[in-house]
């Protein structure tokens, strides 16, 4: 849906609908074009940004070459929602390994490395071990910052 800027007021953003309902005895073409003093506004891809200190909003169109586009601000969060979102952060970090941990508790039964009992079995279940242990410590004191170690690859015997 496009959305326009009102380029003598500034009125930003108008949509389409409004522009009609403006001009209610006005046919307008397809694809619609807006009247003057009605102007497209092209998209801006938004900047990078820290979604646990920051946020970015939208601001007020600039024309660039007869042209206008959005722009974005990059606002800092005050202290209340940054510890929010923190601890929205922990609790996802803390979700997410004990998801990990159900899918590869199967890892941890003795007969899935033991060759005597399975027939392949899996050779690195200490790599499993000590991955799960370190996902493990995340799911038990989960913090916003918690850093995910990669999983080892299943190797089976042949």
């Amino acid at each position: 849906m496009a959305i326009f800027i009102n380029t003598q007021t500034l009125a930003y953003p108008v949509y389409q609908n409004q522009i009609q309902a403006e001009y209610p005895n006005t046919s307008f073409p397809t694809p619609f074009v807006a009247p003057e003093p009605y102007a497209p506004v092209f998209d801006s891809p938004q900047p990078s940004y820290d979604p646990i200190t920051q946020s970015v909003v939208q601001g007020t169109p600039t024309q660039t070459d007869g042209q206008w586009y959005q722009t974005w601000t990059v606002v800092a969060l005050d202290a209340e929602q940054i510890a929010y979102n923190q601890a929205q952060k922990a609790q996802q970090n803390k979700q997410q390994a004990s998801t990990i941990l159900s899918n590869t508790d199967w890892t941890s039964i003795a007969d899935v490395a033991d060759p005597a009992k399975s027939n392949p079995y899996l050779t690195n279940q200490a790599e499993f071990t000590a991955y799960r242990s370190t996902i493990r410590n995340i799911a038990v004191n989960p913090t916003w910052d918690a850093v995910f170690p990669t999983a080892p690859t299943e190797q089976w015997s042949s």
